[in-house]
This record gives C-alpha cells, structure tokens and sequence, in this order.
C-alpha cells in the first residue's frame, strides 16, 4: 500500500499537511485543551526556528513576542480562532507563507511534527493490516454498509446492456469523496454529527465537484476519463487545485474501483455479504456518502441516497475485467498527469480569460 507521505507523492502531501495546519488554526472549532496546548507548542517552535533564521519570519518591528501576546488569552479555554486573533496581521502573513513553501526548512519541519501527524486522521481504505505498524496515526473505520435493493441490480443489469455507461460518473464521484475526505480529515464522513460545520461543508463540496450526483434532473453522463478530469478540475476553487495533488486523488479512487484479486470474474448480484463483495470498497465509499445525506428522518433514502444505490447496483453487475480496466486506465492517466507536472513547474500567472499561464493545462493532460 503506498504511503501518503512518500517520496513519491510528496507534492501533494506536503500540500494537504499544510492545509489541514492552516485549517486548524482557521475553522476549527475548540475541542480539547491538549489539542490547543499542541497547537501552541507548534506555532512556538515555529517562532524559535524564525528566530534563529537572519530573516526572522515572526520577527516584528516592536519588542512584543509570540510568547508575550499569547499571554493575553486563557489557552485552557481559549478556540483556534482566539489564538490566531492575538497574531498581527504581519505574523499571521508570514506563517502562512512559510507553511506555503513547502521546499523551506522550516515547514519541513512543521509539517513533519509527530504532534501534527498525530492530530490527522487517515482515511480508512489505507488502514494497514493487523500485522502493518501505523507509527502511532490513526485510521477511520469502515463506513456501515448500505443495502442494495435487488430491484436496483436488476435494473442496473439491464441498463449497463443498454443504457450510457455511468462507470466514469462513478469514478468521479470517488474522486471526489477522496478529496473531501482528505480535506476535511475526517473518516468516515457519515460519522459527522448533523450539527457540525463539516458536514455541511462536506455536502456543499458534493454538490459543487458532482452536481449530477445531487441534483434531482440532472442528466450529466461523463463520456471518458479525459472528459471527467476536465469537468472534475474545473469545479475547484481557484488555487485549490495542483497537478499532484489531482493525480494522488485519481490514485485514491483507483484504489477504491478497483476489485479484489482473488474473485468470481462473474457479476454478484448477492446483497447478503457486501462487505465481502469483490468491489466492497466502492461499496463503502457509496455508503458513507449516502450516510453524509441522510435524512433526519429517515422513512425513505434521500435522492442522493437512492442515487448512489444505482451507483453501487452498476458496479456490483459489473464484470470485474471492465472495472480492473478502469482501474488501470485511471492509475496510468495519473502517471501522466504527475509527469507533466514536473516537466512544467514555471511561476503561475493569471491570464486575461482567468487561466494559468505556466502552469499544464488540463486539456493538455487530458
């Protein structure tokens, strides 16, 4: 199993480390005093490393210090928020410049802390074995299993026959729930309570990167992989985005579409064992995401719920020879898209019609 934080791959995980720092400091809310006291330890530790450097990154034109202005808040009791508060506009600027240089010695250092390491939660397709060590990270659980109604695989037989291939529709919605996972940092995602802001920023993202999948008459139908990079790419927000990072994710849901080795080439259509099913992994994410909308109350599945059951009937009466196809087509795409990302690393400019000058263009990817 790859490690996220491989030679590797980076880019892409230095850049998802410092986000998920910058959006500590930022959104989230107090939990406990030990995970601000951890917070603390890092933006101090960033400060003695500031200051050792002739540059300074915290240094300021008064005498006041990090440790002197924290002085003034109740760290006990005290919300990420009220810690970035007492910062000064021109530490707060500086911090973040040195986490968005990932290549620098010192976000090298923060990004690498056990303490950060140890706050992130690892999705749960990347749980090692029993016998792997974790070094101490934690992984999510499996989501619960949804049912698959019989109805929903006997149509989904008959329309796979018939009807426009949905496959990469599914892949992207997979792409989509690995980036959203990972932003967030949190696994499972139907785990969040109803009331916390990240479910409803994990709901917003679905309905932005895959509006087929929660609008009601959407009739969206992606036609090849190349097609589904393009629309994917362009619904992120702007700077959201970088060519590894999109290529780790393709890599995620390569992972997930993928079916086990050692299976019946034969389509399932057993709705009894899912979770021993040959693309229980697809399976699982379709129902983590179903969980993600569920209703309040529950008497019948949401649209996105139902939606997502059709999703799961058509991987399941799929030949496993067509999904391990996918698969491979997707993992091969990704070298591409990494490779061109290193062959094109000039300044990022923004052009009069908003694109980037410098940087691949996804229609050169694609």
């Amino acid at each position: 199993m790859q490690c996220f934080r491989s030679p590797n791959h980076a880019d892409c995980s230095e850049a998802f480390y410092k986000k998920e720092v910058e959006n500590d400091i930022h959104t989230t809310p107090s939990k406990t005093a030990e995970e601000r006291r951890k917070m603390i330890d890092l933006l101090k530790h960033f400060e003695e490393e500031a200051a050792a450097d002739e540059t300074s990154l915290l240094e300021e034109d008064s005498d006041d210090d990090l440790a002197s202005q924290l002085e003034s808040i109740e760290l006990g009791v005290a919300s990420y928020e009220d810690i970035w508060s007492v910062l000064t506009p021109t530490q707060r600027d500086k911090f973040l410049a040195a986490l968005n240089d990932p290549s620098s010695d010192l976000a090298q250092q923060l990004l690498a802390s056990e303490e950060l390491e140890e706050q992130i939660e690892g999705p749960w397709w990347e749980r090692p074995s029993e016998t792997s060590t974790t070094r101490g990270r934690r992984y999510g659980s499996n989501p619960a299993m949804m049912n698959v109604p019989e109805a929903a695989l006997k149509a989904s037989a008959g329309a796979a026959s018939s009807g426009p291939s949905l496959l990469y529709n599914i892949f992207a919605t997979l792409v989509a729930y690995a980036y959203i996972t990972r932003y967030l940092s949190t696994s499972s995602l139907s785990s969040l309570s109803p009331g916390e802001p990240e479910r409803a920023e994990a709901r917003r993202l679905f309905s932005t990167l895959v509006p087929f999948l929660t609008d009601k008459k959407s009739k969206t139908v992606l036609p090849s992989l190349s097609g589904l990079i393009t629309d994917l790419w362009s619904r992120f927000e702007p700077d959201t985005m970088s060519p590894p990072f999109f290529a780790f994710l393709m890599q995620d849901a390569e992972k997930l579409i993928r079916p086990s080795p050692i299976v019946s080439i034969s389509p399932s259509f057993d709705t009894t064992a899912l979770d021993e099913h040959p693309s229980a992994k697809a399976l699982f994410a379709f129902s983590d995401i179903a969980g993600l909308f569920e209703r309040k109350k529950p008497s019948a599945p949401s649209a996105v719920a139902a939606k997502l059951a059709f999703y799961a009937a058509r991987v399941m009466v799929t030949p496993v020879q067509i999904l391990t196809a996918l698969a491979n087509e997707a993992a091969a795409r990704a070298k591409i898209v990494e490779r061109e990302a290193q062959l094109n690393k000039a300044p990022i400019e923004t052009t009069k019609n908003g694109a980037q000058a410098g940087k691949p263009r996804i229609e050169e990817l694609t």
